[in-house]
């Protein structure tokens, strides 16, 4: 990384070339001094970060097709359940931390505190009974498209960011399946640690909204969501350790990789190669080993169906697992 790129077409040797030219010529090198020149001084890691990866889509199609990538390690983010209506949590204007001051927090990401759900539950309990999963938000194409990779042998394991339990409702396994910052199927008491019934808990939340009480020791019950300060479930670390040097390829899915320390998964893999599926390049694309597909990951993984012959497959297994929303509307009026 101490090499620099120092070819400049105004150094004293082109420089006497260019006397010896013709005007056309002189002219031609000019213009193309004028492009070479950004690029003094420039390192050979500096040059790694700014240029795109020269492989494509057809390069991970035939990563899959030739057998190459068969244990395929997948980490999803919020960005993977935009096209389910579920905002992401960091984009301006349409996050879900821009979106929270309706809640008059101190700060959007008090929401998720222990200390603040301890002192003042309710808008984490607003915000759980609007997100709760199974009401009215279906898996994506992307979700169906990493249940296919697990029912064709392909998937090492999925780890999710995410709390709207839309793998889950996929029919990804639960093998298959780390869930990293938890999910709403139990819930816990804050401060005795008593499990409480889990379809108390969504009743409670979801057609009361209301703050569910320990059965033991009144303090308040949460679902089990990893809040800020708590530890990450012992299975994401147990499985992780393996995982990373199993996987022979690594997709990254719809995640700005900034909560750490799942963030720091795409450094720790030790396969040659990782896809970004994302609208920003939030990680290091190595040329000729990585892939990086900017856009919405629902477009990429249609692409990327198509070419595989999956696509009748993928739209076959996502119409199964669409919720009827209309059926939910109505039985939550009848209960009104």
């Amino acid at each position: 990384s101490n090499l620099t790129f120092s070819l400049s077409l105004s150094s004293p040797v082109i420089k006497r070339a260019k006397s010896k030219m013709g005007k056309g010529i002189s002219k031609l090198l000019n213009e193309l001094d004028s492009l070479v020149n950004p690029l003094e001084g420039l390192t050979l890691e500096d040059a790694d970060l700014e240029f795109a990866s020269d492989l494509d889509i057809r390069n991970l199609v035939d990563w899959i097709q030739s057998g190459k990538a068969k244990k395929i390690m997948v980490l999803t983010g919020a960005g993977v359940s935009v096209a389910a209506g579920i905002p992401d949590f960091r984009t301006p204007g349409t996050g879900l931390y821009d979106n929270l001051q309706k809640y008059n927090l101190p700060h959007p990401q008090a929401v998720f505190d222990v200390g603040f759900y301890r002192s003042n539950p309710q808008p984490f309990v607003t915000l759980a009974k609007e997100l709760w999963p199974g009401l009215t938000h279906s898996p994506t194409l992307t979700h169906s498209f990493l249940k296919m990779l697990s029912d064709k042998g392909l998937l090492l394991r999925l780890y999710s960011q995410n709390i709207d339990g839309l793998e889950y409702l996929a029919g990804i396994p639960d093998d298959k399946l780390v869930e990293c910052h938890g999910h709403f199927r139990s819930a816990t008491c804050i401060d005795c640690g008593t499990t409480a019934d889990a379809d108390s808990v969504k009743n409670t939340i979801v057609k009361n909204g209301t703050v569910p009480e320990c059965k033991n020791c009144g303090g308040n019950v949460k679902p089990d969501i990893v809040f800020f300060g708590e530890s990450l479930p012992d299975r994401f670390h147990r499985l992780l350790r393996t995982d990373i040097q199993e996987a022979d390829l690594l997709l990254v899915m719809g995640t700005s990789l900034q909560v750490a320390p799942v963030s720091m998964i795409p450094d720790m893999v030790q396969c040659d190669h990782r896809v970004l599926f994302n609208r920003e390049p939030v990680m290091k694309i190595r040329s000729g080993q990585d892939i990086f597909l900017p856009g919405d990951c629902d477009d990429h993984v249609q692409e990327l169906c198509s070419i595989l012959g999956w696509k009748d497959d993928l739209e076959k297994e996502n119409a199964k697992v669409q919720i009827d929303d209309s059926n939910n509307k109505k039985k939550a009026e009848s209960e009104d």
